[in-house]
């Protein structure tokens, strides 16, 4: 019979190695996406000092156009402010985190400062790319 080799097999089976690497590559997809809370790009002012936070805030983004997201759930009015913010869980002590653009206008800025204030948010703070 000529067809027949005998002896090892030396060739590479690649199928293994495919496996795993769709399997890595489906996990970084998935991990990807859940730690990115924002519905859109927002672009952070530097700034040189930034402190680190201890608890997990509730993240409210502003794009440049105004537009306000709390931790994902894009606001379709202001007056959904107050209803989605609290279906959040913020528990007993609430912290915020402002990720605004820095092209967003500073009217804006302070309107959702004002609403932090009025659902008694104890800590707010400014998210920024630090230098």
């Amino acid at each position: 019979m000529k067809g027949q080799i005998h002896g090892p097999i030396t060739d590479i089976n690649m199928t293994p190695f495919v496996d795993i690497v769709l399997v890595i590559l489906i996990i970084f997809l998935i991990t990807a996406t859940v730690m990115m809370p924002r519905t859109f790009s927002i672009a952070l002012p530097k700034a040189t000092q930034a402190d680190k936070i201890d608890q997990l805030p509730i993240i409210i983004s502003i794009d440049r156009e105004g537009h306000i997201a709390i931790n994902g759930v894009r606001l379709q009015h202001d007056d959904q402010f107050q209803a989605v913010f609290l279906g959040q869980n913020p528990g007993e002590a609430p912290q915020a985190v402002i990720a605004a653009d820095k092209e967003a206008r500073h009217g804006r800025l302070i309107e959702v400062i004002d609403q932090l204030k009025l659902l008694k948010v104890q800590r707010i703070g400014i998210e920024v790319d630090q230098k």
